[in-house]
């Protein structure tokens, strides 16, 4: 059994995921609930939890605030939010699990089971300093995500990411520091990774715009990096390419 606690500012949110978690998630017993991230803290303190679903938006302290004040935490987190596009890039930069609000029940089942798996490797608490630090970074590029590799973790700025080469179920990430090599697939990096400053450029890869060295313009063209590797731009691609070089 996983023990848990809910902690939401809404009395009707906390009703809600209590049933749902009695109905649809029979590995988990509800330890308790708070009605704010104050008293959520002393209730995390009190009974140390195994799992919290913990809401974002509530006033005065809120769950990102809560987060902060306990660096040491060890309990597995599913964050519940209203759709908020900046703090889901943060979640999905760090692997952590979020439920928008409503709460999707398979969704649901499926983070329980991803947190029980956690909780059995103790991998997490990374995972919550980088949350922290991308949501503490207003510039872009200075933001972070997280890759792990033989079981191990490891923060990759996105100003160190040159580019993402394809390489069968696997992908090589190419960096300043060395290649890293993750078993997320192209599409998974191309959805996590801001259009600002990412492209992919063709099926194979996708490249760091600031990285770019030159562009060999022709009926698709290719770029060389600023490392002298050269990648070829596809031709449905090349357009949006160009655009994105442009503005």
């Amino acid at each position: 059994m996983i023990t848990a606690i809910i902690i939401d500012d809404e009395w009707n949110n906390v009703t809600m995921l209590s049933g749902l978690l009695k109905s649809y998630c029979p590995q988990v017993s509800l330890l308790g609930s708070a009605e704010s991230a104050a008293e959520g803290k002393k209730l995390i303190e009190a009974l140390k939890p195994e799992l919290i679903l913990l809401d974002i938006e509530m006033p005065y302290f809120n769950g990102f605030d809560l987060l902060r004040s306990m660096p040491q935490l060890e309990s597995e987190i599913i964050f519940i939010t209203a759709f908020d596009q900046y703090a889901i890039n943060a979640f999905r930069y760090a692997a952590i699990d979020y439920l928008l609000k409503p709460v999707n029940i398979e969704q649901l089942e499926q983070a329980v089971i991803r947190a029980e798996q956690r909780i059995k490797e103790k991998v997490s608490s990374r995972n919550y300093e980088l949350l922290i630090n991308n949501l503490d970074k207003k510039e872009t590029e200075k933001k972070s995500i997280i890759i792990t590799e033989k079981g191990e973790q490891y923060f990759i700025q996105f100003a160190d990411i040159k580019y993402i080469i394809a390489d069968g179920s696997y992908t090589c990430i190419h960096t300043d520091r060395r290649n890293f090599v993750s078993t997320r697939n192209l599409i998974d990096f191309e959805d996590i990774l801001p259009g600002s400053i990412f492209c992919r450029i063709h099926n194979g890869h996708i490249v760091n715009r600031k990285h770019i060295d030159k562009v060999h313009k022709g009926r698709g063209g290719s770029v060389i990096m600023n490392d002298g590797r050269e990648l070829e731009i596809a031709v449905r691609r090349r357009d949006a390419f160009l655009k994105m070089m442009q503005e």
